[in-house]
């Protein structure tokens, strides 16, 4: 049977690690009971994968995983993590997380493996918080913000090879100012394997989109990794000088970081990039080889909210601002948002995907956490805040 887990001296723990960046999970261990992870599910469900812990009292934690390849993803989790965390005390911190990347790391660290990872990584901090009866936020190391700005993020891809026209972009950039948000991001969709394309896309959208929102409204454009850095250099200062772009996001390819830093160095406007690095370690390569102004991390991509903590120290001690990537509306949002409220240097507007897109997410929860008038309010209940309809989730996963 489980301890009693002690809050005031668990409290107090923290209190003495706060001079610190983020407090360390296993001095809250000694300050608990010896809560086990008695077992551990993974829930591919349409377009989402959630993850499920059960501690040895029976309380639960949810997280979500990264959703390309979901049924693979999830089924590394039931055949690789899940013997791993299951049995492991609850607040083991960056010990347990490393055991788990460096067993499945040969799977691919920059894909099913750090998906994977984060999900169970993400469903163990919602665990801790429910056990403690504290909010993540708080379990990071403390709230540097308790609501922050968000923007509108949206893509012109619209699936199975078809695109929105700059009209149809700049009706969407609209109805996202309908939803309340001050501030918009196009995604071009333009990828790298068609780099440099003959009929560029970025210009005419960004035009319709301006001239939809007006001068006054921030605008954010992510080429997706579409530019070799002679024409990223190029597109760039057309969308700053004639558009006022603000953010400029991944112009080159994730790998080609001297192209990155190429762009950087041109151009008079922010370079964001981050959404596909899979590791804390990459994350140090892009910001001492990329040169980017502002870091995009994903905490579905980037093996969960342990291995973010390491991301948030290195924007810290090179004082690079972070604006999350998320693309996600339930608990990766959450996920994120906690995040955000601790990281000391998320001080940007953040992304947000809006009320419509993946909308049918929310059937899979009580109740939608949701930004109101461009602000997104950090939860203060336990864990990551959100209450998922265990039935409906059973009930379409596979």
């Amino acid at each position: 049977m489980t301890a009693r887990i002690d809050r005031r001296r668990v409290l107090a723990g923290m209190a003495l690690a706060g001079a610190g960046l983020a407090a360390p999970l296993p001095l809250l261990a000694a300050n608990t009971g010896r809560a086990r992870i008695a077992k551990v599910e993974a829930f591919a469900v349409p377009r989402a994968v959630f993850v499920k812990l059960t501690a040895d009292d029976g309380t639960t934690g949810w997280g979500e995983a990264g959703h390309s390849g979901g049924k693979l993803v999830a089924e590394v989790i039931r055949r690789e993590l899940a013997a791993i965390y299951e049995g492991a005390d609850v607040f083991d911190g960056d010990g347990l997380w490393a055991r788990a990347y460096y067993e499945i790391d040969e799977l691919g660290p920059g894909g099913l493996a750090s998906q994977a990872l984060a999900g169970v990584d993400c469903a163990l901090w919602d665990l801790r918080g429910k056990l403690l009866g504290l909010p993540v936020w708080a379990l990071l190391g403390g709230k540097e913000r308790g609501s922050f700005p968000v923007y509108g993020s949206f893509s012109r891809d619209l699936g199975q090879g078809k695109y929105m026209t700059p009209d149809e972009a700049a009706r969407r950039a609209a109805e996202m100012l309908g939803e309340g948000f001050t501030a918009i991001k196009v995604r071009m969709a333009i990828r790298e394997e068609n780099a440099d394309p003959a009929d560029d896309p970025t210009l005419p959208t960004a035009r319709a989109v301006r001239k939809a929102i007006g001068d006054a409204v921030p605008l954010y454009v992510d080429a997706n990794n579409g530019y070799r850095a002679a024409r990223a250099i190029e597109v760039g200062r057309a969308l700053h000088q004639e558009l006022g772009v603000a953010v400029f996001e991944e112009p080159c390819a994730m790998h080609h970081y001297a192209s990155m830093a190429q762009v950087s160095g041109a151009l008079d406007m922010a370079i964001a990039a981050g959404e596909h690095e899979y590791t804390p370690f990459a994350f140090r390569d892009l910001i001492d080889h990329g040169r980017p102004d502002l870091l995009n991390p994903d905490v579905s991509k980037l093996s969960g909210l342990t291995a973010a903590r390491h991301v948030a120290s290195l924007a810290w001690l090179r004082d690079l601002p972070i604006s999350v990537h998320n693309a996600r509306p339930t608990l990766l949002s959450a996920a994120h948002a906690h995040f955000v409220a601790w990281a000391p240097t998320a001080s940007r507007p953040q992304e947000h995907p809006g009320a419509v897109r993946l909308k049918e997410l929310w059937r899979y929860f009580r109740a939608p956490m949701l930004p109101k008038d461009g602000i997104f309010t950090v939860p203060d209940t336990p864990g990551l805040g959100l209450e998922p309809d265990e039935p409906a989730i059973r009930a379409d996963a596979s």
